[in-house]
């Protein structure tokens, strides 16, 4: 797979719930992709897991993170999901009594892991799709892209700032 690949696979999502405005709901995709959403103390160092059992799904997200964190979390776990990344053998996913367990943790920001990179990136354009940035941008005027614009635009999309300018530079914005 690839980073293109995941990203296609996250506007593909967006198309077919026929998400028209910011904020996504990310729990609610997770609910129509029957993904339960829970939301625990997970430890230290945890922001969320995957866990799948005979065609199950559990998304559980560290209660203790601002929202922002947590929304983006929840798109990295469809992300997760969707991409199939939970069936691989790979070393992100954890074999424990039948249930394959796909966790969020430090190594998913290292940039070092492939499916941790494309569940990212899936999470990204998830949450911050191109049509709506578009319009978004349209609303505010078509400013140049300042702080301030992207302050109001994480602000629109829920997401914090870092993964907003990531995200715009991305797609050559900025």
């Amino acid at each position: 797979m690839s980073v293109q690949t995941a990203r296609l696979q996250a506007d593909r999502l967006i198309d077919s719930y026929h998400v028209e405005r910011a904020p996504v709901d990310v729990l609610s995709l997770a609910r129509q992709l029957g993904l339960s959403v829970i939301f625990e103390n997970l430890g230290e160092g945890v922001s969320g897991l995957l866990v799948t059992r005979a065609g199950r799904g559990f998304i559980v997200v560290q209660k203790q993170e601002k929202p922002a964190r947590q929304r983006f979390t929840i798109a990295h776990e469809i992300g997760h999901y969707v991409l199939r990344h939970q069936f691989d053998n790979g070393r992100p996913v954890h074999v424990d009594r039948g249930y394959l367990i796909s966790q969020r943790g430090p190594r998913s920001t290292t940039g070092l892991d492939a499916k941790e990179i494309e569940a990212n990136q899936f999470a990204a354009t998830l949450l911050m799709p191109v049509r709506l940035l578009k319009t978004a941008l349209s609303k505010l005027g078509d400013p140049p892209l300042s702080d301030g614009v992207v302050t109001e635009l994480a602000k629109i999309f829920q997401v914090s700032e870092q993964p907003m300018t990531i995200r715009l530079t991305s797609l050559g914005w900025l």
